[in-house]
């Protein structure tokens, strides 16, 4: 549990981009995220970017673009 088996491949599309990206996890945490498990509960060993891409279906780089953390970006 929690990355010991990265044998599962899931596939997601980013809706801004259309750029597919390919996510190594562990088969049990998935089964426990499609179970109602929460992805930073289910995956802590992605990165927050790639949870979000879970969430989102917005890749890392979508992300920073959208979002940026710079707060002068906003005005």
């Amino acid at each position: 549990m929690f990355g010991d088996d990265l044998s599962t491949l899931i596939l997601i599309r980013c809706v801004c981009c259309q750029k597919w990206h390919v996510l190594r996890v562990d088969p049990q945490d998935f089964e426990r995220h499609m179970a109602g498990v929460y992805v930073q509960f289910a995956f802590p060993y992605l990165s927050p970017g790639l949870r979000e891409l879970l969430i989102s279906r917005v890749c890392p780089d979508c992300w920073a673009f959208l979002c940026p953390s710079n707060p002068l970006a906003y005005s």
